[in-house]
């Protein structure tokens, strides 16, 4: 017996986002800047995001969860 793989004929297509945020906006210090990074507001958000990148790259959260909660950010129109 013959094993065929079976192809779809379905189109497939990639989706990927896009941004230009690059990073948390963040000072040395770990505060957050008014406007950085692509990012306006949110600072204790962001502030709390740089913990949590800080413990990942020291390898403090290997093998753990983190669960974010809250809205999503707010998206203004240009045209207001």
């Amino acid at each position: 017996m013959k094993i065929e793989e079976v192809k779809s004929t379905v189109k497939t297509q990639r989706i990927s986002s896009h941004s230009h945020v690059k990073g948390l906006g963040l000072k040395e210090n770990g505060e957050a800047n008014e406007m950085a990074a692509g990012l306006v507001g949110q600072q204790a958000a962001r502030e709390a995001a740089g913990i949590v990148v800080d413990m990942i790259k020291s390898k403090k959260m290997a093998g753990r969860a983190i669960l974010m909660a809250g809205h999503p950010p707010f998206l203004l129109s240009k045209t207001l």
